[in-house]
């Protein structure tokens, strides 16, 4: 016989090995989305207590322009709405005001929940995780 052998190398991969791979991809996904899960809870909440920052500064610059707060003067949004931002007033004479996040859609899951920041810098939160250090500082 001088022709060449054929390879009896299989090509491809066998059921053993793509049934080990799909265990690995499921083990690291195991891991993995609730990992994700949490850190976006947490940017999230971030730009929640950056809205609130500004709206307290937006305040006290009408505070230092009028002698009073406005609530109707500041207007803000959150970009991908997983915060409901609004104002309260605790007294007609302008002297005080509360702004709120309040958590909207998958942000419900969030454990630190509501957070409130007054005219007098006093952060607050209304959740599971009263923590307020951690929630307002984005741990």
């Amino acid at each position: 016989m001088t022709g060449r052998l054929k390879s009896l190398a299989p090509l491809g991969m066998t059921l053993v090995e793509l049934i080990i791979v799909v265990a690995v991809i499921g083990i690291l996904l195991t891991v993995a989305v609730p990992g994700y899960r949490t850190y976006m809870l947490r940017v999230h909440r971030t730009e929640a207590v950056r809205m609130l920052l500004q709206a307290s500064m937006c305040q006290e610059r009408i505070h230092a322009r009028l002698g009073n707060y406005d609530t109707s003067q500041c207007r803000f949004t959150s970009g991908q709405q997983q915060y409901q931002l609004s104002y309260s007033s605790a007294n007609e004479q302008g002297q005080t005001y509360l702004a709120i996040a309040t958590p909207n859609g998958a942000q419900l899951a969030d454990a630190c929940g509501r957070l409130s920041l007054d005219q007098n810098g006093n952060r607050s939160v209304s959740g599971p995780d009263m923590d307020s250090l951690k929630c307002w500082n984005g741990r």
